[in-house]
This record gives C-alpha cells, structure tokens and sequence, in this order.
C-alpha cells in the first residue's frame, strides 16, 4: 500500500506554487488548493503535460469521480492549509493583504524537492486556471457546505 504523506511542506509547496503563477489569491480560493493536491489522481491528472483544465465544470463533469468526496477533502485540508499560509508568510513568500494572500517571491522549483513535489508544481497552472473563477462559483460547483 502506497502512502502519501500531506504535511506542511507539501502544503506550503502546493500553495506556493499556485501563488507564484497568480500573484494573488483570496484565501477562499487559496483554501481549495489543497483538496485538489491531496488526492492523487486528480494531481496525477491536473500535472500530465496533455492535461488543460480550462474550466471548473468541464473537469467535474469529466471526471467526477474526483470530486465525489471534496466537501471532505476541503474540511481535512483546511487546518493545514492555514498552517502553511502561515509557514509561506512567516518565510516571507507571501503576506496577507485584508483577504488576499499576495506573492512577495515566487517558490521555485528544485530537482531536490522529488517527484511529487514535481508533480505539485507541474499541476500548478492548471489548478491556477481553474482558480480564476469566481469565489462563489467554485465553492458552489465544488459542492463545499459552508
């Protein structure tokens, strides 16, 4: 059995990732990040190279099963999301703007970081393009219970 560990350094290199590429995000939509990254098929799928997500509904309809349980993914993740906002502000890659967690540097990429830190940064474009959609439109079509 195969075991992915989520901790604050994927967390922070998930979120640090997506920054670098948007400069900015609300933390309504920095908080969705996570339950994307975590489950391994949808970053298997968000990081192929052939893969563009070009829109929310179009990526749930084709493949939902990987949404079937985000209302849940989003809560589990949620703590640790915070954690590692917090982690990448107190680095001094991004600081906290009223709502907006905004890039003060980008987080690179190194050989070292391994493959699914690789990955991570891979399928940051596509999670990024998905993100431009409007707040209330993810978490209504992601079917997150606030």
């Amino acid at each position: 059995m195969k075991v992915d560990y989520n901790n604050i350094g994927i967390g922070a290199l998930a979120i640090g990732s997506v920054i670098s590429i948007n400069n900015e995000l609300s933390l309504a939509k920095t908080a969705l990040i996570l339950p994307f990254i975590t489950h391994t098929e949808c970053l298997n799928y968000l990081a192929r190279a052939t893969t563009q997500a070009t829109s929310i509904e179009k990526l749930i309809a084709e493949r939902t099963s990987y949404f079937s349980n985000f209302n849940i993914r989003y809560y589990d993740s949620l703590c640790l999301s915070f954690s590692s906002i917090q982690y990448l502000t107190e680095m001094g890659y991004v600081e906290l703007k009223g709502d907006l967690l905004v890039k003060i540097k980008p987080l690179e990429y190194d050989a070292k970081m391994g493959k699914r830190a690789k990955k991570i940064f891979q399928a940051a474009n596509n999670v990024s393009e998905l993100l431009l959609e409007n707040d209330n439109k993810l978490y209504l079509n992601l079917r997150v219970q606030l």
